[in-house]
């Protein structure tokens, strides 16, 4: 079974992005199914908390450059496939630079979420420091194709913005989309990413790369949807 968080087309790779109406995506889907033997991906829904310092460093530059940026952020996911019954999340700093995304991820027990922030972990050393606030939470579906190594399809829907406090990002317990009540905004579209290690795709996938389009980013999107200072100044810049 191929690991899908945790090989090498996660850890650095190229990857674009397509946003699609619902009957383009599911089209995708059933093209993506076929060329894996008939394979339907399960979903998987994922819970998203970005985290921000005082004055919003990130999310501005998230939103002013979201090809050079930075993310911090915890994901949980339902099923939670390897969890052993354990209470967990992943840990992630995203950095996005010149065509190439470079994750660094650490699975972190929920009860010990807020020690780890505070003080860093080595693997994560860029989030040393202790300043860092939950800011905005996103819940989605996912479904996942993969058939290499080299490339992987994630379809998303059903994406939600929501507040969150620091009890609830950093508490024991798992942080779910009903825990979270219902989002402040929704987005109806579809964003695919491909994500891939620089290999030639198949010319069908290739073709879905936006080119010079505008990027899409969760975190940028939420951020622009629930908290006004992004909506007041930043977007439209």
């Amino acid at each position: 079974m191929l690991q899908f968080a945790e090989g090498e087309v996660t850890r650095l790779r190229r990857e674009f992005k397509r946003v699609m109406e619902m009957d383009e995506a599911m089209a995708l889907c059933a093209r993506l199914s076929a060329s894996l033997g008939g394979y339907l991906s399960p979903p998987t829904r994922i819970t998203s908390v970005y985290f921000d310092k005082p004055g919003y460093p990130l999310a501005r530059r998230a939103v002013s450059t979201p090809r050079d940026c930075l993310k911090v952020r915890t994901k949980e996911y339902s099923p939670d496939i390897g969890a052993g019954g354990v209470q967990r999340v992943v840990l992630e700093v995203k950095r996005e630079r010149h065509g190439l995304t470079q994750k660094r991820r650490v699975w972190v027990p929920r009860a010990q979420l807020a020690h780890v922030l505070r003080g860093g972990v080595r693997l994560l050393p860029l989030i040393a420091g202790g300043s860092l606030l939950p800011v905005l939470a996103v819940t989605y579906r996912r479904h996942v194709y993969q058939c290499s190594q080299t490339w992987r399809v994630t379809v998303d829907r059903d994406i939600g913005f929501h507040r969150v406090t620091p009890e609830l990002a950093l508490g024991a317990m798992t942080l779910s989309a009903e825990r979270l009540g219902e989002p402040l905004a929704l987005d109806g579209q579809v964003v695919v990413e491909v994500k891939h290690l620089g290999e030639e795709l198949p010319e069908w996938l290739a073709a879905l790369n936006p080119g010079c389009r505008p990027a899409y980013s969760k975190f940028a999107e939420g951020m622009a949807r629930v908290h006004d200072f992004v909506a007041d100044g930043i977007v439209g810049g």
